[in-house]
């Protein structure tokens, strides 16, 4: 029958052009009659969306026609044991999307159980809208963090779509840890992939479009214009932001940047966001706010003054003296072991530090009073990497000083020229801090020979990182392969620095030093066969510390880490002291990693730029290490009383805007019960379908190693791409199943549930051939494997049809059991409701409804062999059919009105909070432009930020509307699953 009006409502099934659809929503038109979004349930249009014109569909003849809900055909299961009624109740049980606040992941995923990073899903949860920011401690897993909540929200059908913006080194690394741990298929687009896709599809087509799940880099979106709006044209339901200060507004001028806008407008490209950073803000409110604003645009009114409560439930921030984290990791991380090591410099070193102590410069004069950083600033900290280094910059100068005839310029080119003699008369043979770096080696007793005895060296400065490439191989006998250096310069250098960073974790690679410059601080785990980290120099900014450590002191590392610094000890006084500043800095991140957890706070901002700049000014003021010493634990005081200090208000400020993380004990984490199940385990449904799909004709062979819980198939034809025209699969894997460069060699599929076994499969892929990809797969319910089997299972009784199977013993003679599944979803089609009613029938009287989970407890099902006795009769129950479906539909529709009740409690607290902000916005601007001239412009610039003020919150109100709000359908949509009879 045509669908009435009344019925086209979200959630409800369609028939449209002989293939099933379910509405995600509707939109009224007059013109045209309802347009109706919904998703394909059947055949080649699974998955797909597609929009109906309600007046279209019925010009073109059969128009759009409801599925009736009792229109379902009973099948007298014959199946050993019922098991395909088993396999058939358990599929759309594990399609259904589980709701409420309790955790689904919790414990499941391939990673050790650490409560404390279960708090961002918990958040999530209990939030209006899954945005928050993850702002822990570097090393304490927040890609891991990030992957749980990816996780639950793709088992609650929240997160189809999901895009990873991350650092260029860190692609593949945040793409393995997804799929190995996770199971979540990323399509890594990087400069390679780009250029292929160019030559696939068509120009007016959305690259964006060909994949559900992909990883990106924020410079290759903020390089490539095509890219970057293709981008900002797609849809998604979940952005996640990896290292999200690179995206923040920074403060001071110019602090919009191009990263900082393109960050904002994919903000608005999705329903779902999360911002993950160590450092998420630069000592700045405005700077945080930024990040809060992209997170919720209406919580701040003014980026410089707001509260707590603006931004509470929108961030979690930890260090690793937080009670519940040090519980956590107390046996996982071990104690990092550091050392000083001085020496003292060549006479070549001391002539060079003389001359840079007595230098004057015109040019500084001219910086000083622009509050600039100086240039002899500048060459100091360029030759406290190397010679090298300080005479790069020292040639690029003068190079910028020829041709000109000041007097100023005249003279500082020849002290200049003077300073670059000195610094090139130092040798190889001169320069002791390369000396004692070998000698260092020399003493740990290092051998190249070793694969799991890596070495880190961090510099800043490429020329120090070329020289000591040289040098190193040619003193230690290294090859150009055992000696690598990391840095961002070159071309393809986002594939260089993936593959470098692959390959040092690799134990079948050659490499066995890595030189780094500082785009490796950031992210990158280098633990995996490295627990040895030198600085070549000392960075001047504690954040730099504290991100190059984190490469190798991280959670996962198994032994102590060694972190080294080369120290020298000059005797031009000026020189030395200047050194002790820096080694005051080399306390300082001791002392945080102990007490007050994070070490800006001895600095006063989190951006490194800025740090540097203290530390710029204390030298170039002659402030002595005592003194400098002091002034940071001055600070570090201000963060536990900030009075007027701008950093320590800012930490205290978060403090009061999120709640301490207690440490949980069982049955009060908020990990409640997970979905009815009629199987123990994931594994035994994965054997249970694939044993019973591997029929003669199909291609699965599946083996089964239920003591090594390993299941090997050959990868089915279904998770390769279809030709141009849909027909034979190809031989290319379809990025929905796995990533494209986790496919086997050898063809075959193998899964596992084993959590330890998938561990250590990990880690022998960076010992073997696999480049960090494991030949097993974790096997679990986010795998897309699992929702292709309850796809594959669900066709074994035809569409439309419902198994009847026999419970004797288990029911009573003339007992009926009918299992349907109820969904409601909001306005937007995401499930907000989800029953399991079991309408129960005694000689042909309905005597009850039960919740599924009730009815499993009451017959046993699924928890022992189940025989089947033979025929089973149905015609008696089609009659009984209708009023089974009528009853399912009013318990789902009582179900709907409790929830919808606490959505309107929800809702009118929200309607408060909105007018609560729209006031303060609308005072803020109104204050910003009070005592303004009213001219034509400035009248124009108000007219247009109100608005966009109105525009804002109509936008967030909207989709409040949408996601609070379901269909007011008293027959909800239900489908009759499966039937039991005694």
């Amino acid at each position: 029958m045509s669908l009435p009006k009344a019925s086209l409502v979200a959630g409800a099934r369609i028939r449209v052009r002989d293939t099933e659809w379910v509405i995600s929503h509707v939109e009224r038109n007059a013109v045209s009659g309802s347009l109706v979004h919904a998703t394909g349930l059947s055949g080649i249009v699974r998955d797909k969306e597609a929009i109906f014109v309600e007046d279209v569909e019925r010009k073109r003849g059969r128009g759009i026609e409801v599925v009736d809900p009792a229109d379902v055909a009973l099948v007298a299961d014959a199946s050993s044991g019922y098991l395909d009624t088993l396999l058939h109740v358990e599929a759309a049980l594990r399609k259904s999307a589980p709701t409420g606040e309790a955790i689904q992941v919790a414990g499941k995923a391939a990673i050790d159980d650490l409560d404390f990073q279960l708090d961002p899903v918990r958040l999530a949860l209990k939030a209006p809208r899954t945005r928050i920011l993850v702002g822990d401690d570097v090393g304490l897993g927040k890609t891991l963090e990030a992957g749980l909540l990816a996780s639950e929200l793709i088992l609650r059908r929240r997160a189809k779509r999901i895009l990873v913006v991350a650092t260029k080194a860190m692609l593949t690394q945040f793409q393995q840890e997804f799929w190995t741990r996770f199971s979540i298929p990323l399509v890594r687009i990087d400069s390679a992939r780009i250029r292929q896709i160019r030559t696939r599809i068509p120009l007016n087509h959305n690259p964006f479009d060909q994949f559900d799940k992909a990883i990106i880099s924020i410079d290759t979106l903020k390089n490539d214009r095509q890219y970057r709006t293709a981008l900002e044209t797609a849809w998604w339901d979940l952005i996640i932001i990896d290292e999200a200060h690179n995206v923040a507004e920074r403060k001071g001028a110019g602090g919009v940047s191009q990263r900082n806008q393109l960050a904002e407008r994919l903000a608005s490209r999705s329903d779902g966001l999360v911002l993950l950073s160590a450092t998420p803000h630069d000592g700045s409110r405005r700077s945080f706010a930024s990040l809060m604003r992209m997170l919720d645009p209406t919580s701040i009114a003014d980026p410089e003054r707001y509260g707590p409560d603006d931004i509470k439930g929108l961030f979690v921030r930890r260090f690793r003296t937080n009670p519940a984290v040090r519980e956590a990791i107390k046996t996982k991380v071990r104690p990092r072991a550091t050392e000083k090591l001085t020496f003292s410099p060549s006479g070549a070193e001391e002539a060079a530090y003389g001359i840079l102590a007595e230098l004057t410069l015109a040019e500084d004069e001219t910086a000083r009073n622009k509050g600039q950083r100086l240039f002899k600033t500048i060459l100091e900290k360029a030759l406290f990497s190397s010679p090298a280094a300080c005479a790069e910059t020292l040639t690029k100068r003068l190079a910028k000083l020829e041709g000109e005839a000041s007097p100023g310029s005249q003279a500082d080119r020849a002290a200049l020229t003077e300073l670059l003699h000195a610094v090139q008369a130092i040798g190889g043979d001169d320069f002791t801090k390369y000396a004692r770096l070998v000698r260092l080696l020399a003493d740990i007793k290092w051998q190249a020979r070793r694969k799991d005895d890596r070495i880190v060296v961090f510099s800043e400065r490429i020329a120090t990182l070329e020289w000591l490439g040289e040098h190193l191989r040619r003193d230690l006998g290294l090859t150009e392969d055992q000696v690598r250096t990391l840095h961002a310069s070159g071309p393809d250098a986002d594939a260089k620095a993936q593959a470098l960073v692959r390959d040092f974790g690799l134990e079948k690679s050659p490499v066995r030093i890595m030189l780094a410059s500082d785009m490796a601080s950031e992210g990158l785990n280098l633990h995996y066969l490295s627990h040895k980290l030198v600085h070549f120099d000392l960075p001047w900014a504690l954040l730099t510390f504290q991100q190059r450590n984190g490469r190798i002191d991280r959670y996962g590392q198994e032994r102590q880490p060694q972190v080294w610094y080369l120290v020298a000890q000059p005797a031009q006084p000026k020189i030395r002291g200047d050194l002790r500043v820096l080694e005051k800095l080399i306390e300082k991140d001791a002392a945080a990693g102990e007490n007050i957890g994070d070490p800006s706070a001895f600095l006063g901002t989190n951006d490194e730029l800025d740090q540097e700049d203290v530390v710029a000014s204390a030298i170039e003021n002659g402030v002595s290490a005592e003194a400098f010493d002091a002034q940071m634990d001055a600070r570090a005081a201000a963060n536990d009383n900030p009075g007027d200090d701008p950093y320590a208000s800012l930490e205290a400020f978060f403090g009061l805007a999120q709640d301490e993380t207690p440490v949980l004990t069982p049955g009060m984490d908020g990990r409640g019960e997970g979905r009815p199940t009629l199987f123990p385990d994931t594994f035994a449904f994965a054997v249970a379908a694939l044993q019973r799909l591997d029929v003669p004709g199909t291609s699965f062979k599946t083996k089964v190693a239920e003591g090594e819980r390993v299941i090997t198939l050959p990868i089915p034809k279904d998770f390769r791409e279809r030709s141009e025209t849909g027909g034979h699969a190809t031989g290319v894997i379809n990025a929905r199943f796995m990533p494209p460069e986790a496919e086997p060699e050898d063809g075959m599929l193998r899964l596992t549930d084993d959590r330890s076994l998938i561990s250590d499969r990990i880690r022998t892929s960076r010992q073997g051939t696999g480049g960090g990809w494991p030949d097993l797969q974790y096997l679990w319910d986010v795998h897309p494997a699992v929702d292709w089997l309850a796809d594959k299972v669900t066709t074994v009784f035809g569409r439309r049809s419902a198994p009847v199977g026999r419970l004797v013993g288990r029911l009573a003679k003339d007992e009926a059991a009918f299992v349907f599944n109820g969904t409601v979803p909001n306005l937007k089609g995401h499930p907000l409701v989800d029953e399991w009613p079991v309408v129960v029938f005694r000689a042909g009287e309905v005597v009850g409804v039960e919740p599924i989970r009730a009815f499993i407890s009451r017959t046993g099902l699924g928890t022992d062999e189940i025989p089947n006795v033979g025929t089973t009769a149905v015609e008696d129950l089609r009659a009984l059919v209708p009023e089974a479906v009528q009853r399912a539909q009013t318990f789902v529709h009582e179900a709907r009105k409790r929830y919808q009740g606490e959505m309107d409690t929800e809702v009118l607290r929200l309607s408060e909070r909105r007018d609560a902000l729209r006031a303060r916005h609308v005072e803020v601007l109104q204050l910003r432009f009070d005592g303004m001239d009213e001219l034509a412009p400035q009248r124009k610039r108000k007219a247009d930020e109100e608005a966009g003020l109105k525009r804002m919150f109509d936008g967030w109100w909207d989709w409040v509307r949408q996601t609070r709000e379901t269909p007011d359908n008293p027959d909800p949509y239900v489908r009759l699953v499966a039937v039991f009879r005694g």
